[in-house]
């Protein structure tokens, strides 16, 4: 018999049996453990416990580097703690080596218990590290591992999993995110991933001879006006003083057009400042700016992992030389700085931007699994869906997303 994606979701595992009825509350947590035991499933609940199998798996696991242990731990450290949030790491094992790796964690909303990937706001994609051979090595289906990562897990109310990228993979080499597959349920945006080639002169060659033009002529009059300059922060202190410029621009730029962000939140910057001061061998921001004659004209703040180049804060100044537009040079920059660094993929990340489309012929789909396990959840899950469902029209509707831009701009 067949089950939907929702059924999968929302009911625990059997794991080949019920539980017994009528048992003590410390029975059924010893039978769920030697029931998670036997299915390979070792559930971590601190970032200490689980550190050394986590810093070991991520060196060679298929993930982004908001899995990491460095990103997560920075969120949980400023952020997901004054949430209130549980974590319930849960690590998957055959043949005594990592499998999986899912960063969960248990958290208190709307009066329920949620369901959650760790990183909140702070990651921009949600969903497991995986061995290379994750496919070749798991021996059941994966919703049947899924239902008993469940029913390991602590109870809840309602699973909400979002932003899930469908492939934790590259375009030229997809990676399926099982978890992805658990949902058919589209996420509100997609998000702009594209392979680089060995040259910067291939690659702007996918642009009409007369974008070229133009954006040669721009670099020409910038230069015209005085010295220009493009760098990348080459200390942590430097990466740190330039993530908190960047980072303040942005949120006036943001607050300008009745946009509140998690800029302004002083734990989110916390958790950008820890990520910034990393030391150089476990570094993961990259932080550049594009100045003319020493003045701010572009910022951007990245990732860079395994290859991947991902631009998370991009910002520029609209008032001087707008013609010239400062923030696609940076960008140019950019891509030209990580093509010469033999960086193979760039990603421009999740959110729709006209520039975005002109980079990127193929968005890559998000999805959300949003479903109850409880009573009040189920009521919940519905509610929550039917407003991702609306929030993705509006996206995806230029009219619709032309007038909200304009009433948050009146409100601000």
């Amino acid at each position: 018999m067949s089950v939907s994606s929702e059924e999968i979701l929302d009911r625990p595992a059997r794991l080949g049996r019920r539980r017994p009825r009528g048992t003590t509350a410390r029975f059924r947590a010893g039978y769920d453990a030697r029931l998670a035991h036997a299915a390979g499933i070792t559930l971590y609940e601190s970032f200490e416990a689980a550190e050394p199998v986590w810093r070991d798996f991520e060196t060679h696991a298929a993930g982004t580097a908001f899995q990491s242990f460095d990103w997560l731990s920075a969120w949980y450290r400023h952020v997901g703690r004054e949430l209130g949030v549980t974590p319930a790491i849960a690590v998957v094992t055959r043949q005594g080596a990592p499998l999986m790796l899912a960063p969960l964690g248990i958290e208190r909303r709307f009066g329920l218990s949620l369901l959650v990937w760790m990183g909140g706001r702070l990651a921009d994609y949600k969903g497991p590290l995986l061995a290379p051979d994750f496919e070749a090595r798991l021996d059941v289906e994966f919703a049947t591992l899924w239902r008993q990562i469940r029913r390991a897990l602590p109870r809840h109310d309602l699973v909400m999993l979002d932003s899930q990228p469908v492939s934790l993979g590259t375009p030229a080499a997809p990676f399926g995110n099982p978890f992805a597959a658990l949902s058919a349920s589209p996420a509100p945006d997609a998000a702009y991933v594209f392979d680089l080639p060995e040259t910067f002169e291939e690659f702007s060659q996918r642009y009409r001879a007369e974008t070229r033009r133009i954006d040669r002529s721009k670099f020409r009059k910038l230069e015209a006006e005085g010295e220009v300059s493009f760098r990348i922060a080459a200390t942590p202190e430097e990466r740190v003083a330039m993530t908190e410029e960047i980072l303040a621009r942005k949120a006036e730029q943001l607050a300008q057009q009745g946009i509140s962000s998690i800029f302004e939140e002083e734990n989110y910057l916390a958790a950008w400042r820890d990520l910034a001061g990393l030391p150089d061998e476990r570094k993961l921001l990259e932080v550049a700016e594009l100045r003319l004659d020493g003045a701010f004209l572009s910022g951007s703040v990245s990732h860079v992992w395994r290859g991947r180049s991902t631009l998370m804060v991009h910002t520029y100044d609209h008032e001087t030389l707008p013609k010239l537009s400062p923030g696609r040079l940076h960008l140019l920059k950019h891509l030209q700085s990580s093509i010469d660094r033999g960086i193979d993929v760039y990603d421009l990340s999740v959110g729709y931007a006209a520039y975005k489309e002109s980079f990127c012929d193929t968005p890559m789909e998000m999805r959300n699994a949003i479903a109850g396990a409880s009573l009040a959840g189920h009521g919940a899950a519905a509610a929550i869906r039917a407003a991702l469902a609306a929030k993705r029209l509006i996206k995806n509707d230029p009219r619709l997303m032309s007038l909200v831009q304009k009433a948050r701009a009146r409100l601000a």
